[in-house]
C-alpha cells in the first residue's frame, strides 16, 4: 500500500516530526506499506530524526507560509500525485489542508492533527478555525490524539477516530531513573509552551530549593525573551538552557521531575517518553492531553492553568518526597506498556486498510 505524508519539514525537533518519522520507518518496516513523507520546504535540511532508508523524503520546494504560494505547492502536489497514485494521501494540517478535499483521484483523503481544536480558540485564529472545520468534515477521516478532542471535533466531522501517539523510545525501564536534584522540560521556545509561567514558578522553588536545578532543550522565536526573563529573575544558575538533543531519553533518565506549562498541547509525546522511564511530571492542565494522561496526585501532578504557585507547590511536594517519586515512577513504567509500538501502530494499520478497501471497493 502507497501512503504519502503531508507536512511543511521534518527537520525539527518536535513531538509531531518525531511522531511522524517513527510512524513512518514503523510501517514501512513492519508492515511493509511503500511510505513517503512530502514535505513543501525541506531545503535540503536533513530529517532530525533519523529516517528508515525504506522510507522516501519528497520536497516540493514551496513556503506555503508566502501569501499566494500555496497555489504552486498545490500545483507541484497535483503533478506528484497524478504521477506516483498513492492509495493513502494523509496531511498533518499544514496549508494544504482546505485544498485537499478538493484533489481528484481514487485515493483516501484523510488528516491527522497533533494538537487539538483549542489551539485556534486560544490564539484566536477563529478564521483558521471555520476553514479547518470545513475541510475536515469532507474528508474520509480526522485523526485526533485524545478522547477530549475527538469529542470536540465531533460535530464537524462524523469521520474523526482517535489514536494515542506511541512511545518512541527504543528501550524500557523497570525502574525509575537515577535520584537527582534536577528537574528538565523540552520544546519549542514558543507562545504554546508558555515558559514564563514554568520559570515564575520555578522562582519560588528556587527559593526553597536552592540546590536544583532545571535544564529546557530546545530552539524557537521566544529563545531570547525566555533568557531575558532568566536573566531578571536572577536564575541563570538554576535554570539552564541547551539546544536540541538527539537522544533525549539519556537527559530524561538523568533528571527527577519533568515540567510542562503549555497553554494546549495534542497528546504530548513527551509524556508517554517520561513515563517509560519512571519520570514523574508536573503539568499545567491544559487542553488536551496532560489530565488524560496523568493522574493526579498518582502517578504525578495538573496544575491550574495560569498558576504559577500551584505548579511550584506540586513540584516542591515532589521534590520533598522522594518516596512519593519513586511510587509515581513503577506506576509511570506500567502505564507506558499501554503505548508500546506493539499496542499503538495496529490501529493504524487496521484504520488505513479499511479506508484503502472503501475507497477502491
Amino acid at each position: 500500500m502507497k501512503l504519502f505524508y503531508l507536512t511543511d519539514t521534518v527537520h525539527n525537533s518536535g513531538g509531531m516530526e518525531k511522531a511522524l518519522i517513527f510512524k513512518a520507518n514503523f510501517l514501512s518496516a513492519e508492515y511493509g506499506y511503500e511510505v513517503t513523507i512530502v514535505t513543501a520546504h525541506q531545503k535540503g535540511r536533513p530529517p532530525f530524526f533519523p529516517l528508515d532508508s525504506g522510507v522516501r523524503l519528497i520536497d516540493l520546494d514551496v513556503n506555503t507560509h508566502i501569501p499566494g504560494m500555496i497555489w504552486l505547492y498545490m500545483r507541484r502536489l497535483r503533478k506528484l500525485l497524478s504521477n506516483e497514485k498513492p492509495d493513502i494521501v494523509d496531511s498533518l494540517c499544514s496549508k494544504e489542508l482546505p485544498h485537499l478535499p478538493k484533489l481528484k483521484g481514487n485515493f483516501v483523503k484523510m488528516a491527522e492533527f497533533h494538537f487539538c481544536r483549542e489551539k485556534f480558540i486560544i490564539e484566536g485564529k477563529s478564521l483558521r478555525l471555520r476553514r479547518m472545520q470545513k475541510a475536515v468534515g469532507k474528508l474520509d477521516s480526522f485523526v485526533v490524539l485524545t478522547k477530549e478532542d475527538r469529542d470536540a471535533w465531533a460535530p464537524y466531522c462524523r469521520n474523526s477516530v482517535q489514536i494515542y501517539n506511541p512511545v518512541t523510545l527504543q528501550s524500557f525501564d523497570e525502574t525509575p531513573g537515577p535520584a537527582s536534584n534536577r528537574c528538565i522540560s523540552g520544546g519549542r521556545f514558543e507562545r504554546q509552551k508558555n515558559y514564563p509561567l514554568m520559570i515564575s514558578a520555578w522562582e519560588t522553588v528556587h527559593a526553597r530549593h536552592p540546590d536544583w536545578t532545571l535544564d529546557l532543550y530546545g530552539n524557537g522565536r521566544k529563545k531570547k525573551e525566555v533568557e531575558k526573563l532568566i536573566r531578571e529573575k536572577g536564575l541563570e544558575g538554576s535554570i539552564h538552557i541547551h539546544p536540541p538533543v538527539k537522544n533525549f531519553r539519556e537527559e530524561l533518565a538523568g533528571s527527577a521531575i519533568y515540567l510542562m506549562s503549555s497553554l494546549y498541547e495534542g497528546f504530548p509525546l513527551v509524556l508517554v517518553e517520561t513515563a517509560s522511564i519512571g519520570l514523574p511530571c508536573v503539568s499545567v492542565r491544559c487542553p488536551c492531553g496532560p489530565s488524560e494522561f496523568i493522574e493526579d496526585g498518582i502517578d504525578g501532578f495538573t496544575c491550574q492553568r495560569g498558576d504559577a504557585l500551584d505548579m511550584a507547590a506540586k513540584i516542591c511536594t515532589l521534590i520533598e518526597n522522594p518516596h512519593l517519586r519513586s511510587c509515581m515512577g513503577k506506576r509511570l513504567v506500567k502505564k507506558s506498556a499501554l503505548f508500546t509500538p506493539e499496542k499503538i501502530m495496529p490501529a493504524w494499520d487496521r484504520l488505513f486498510k479499511r479506508l484503502a478497501s472503501e475507497k477502491h471497493g
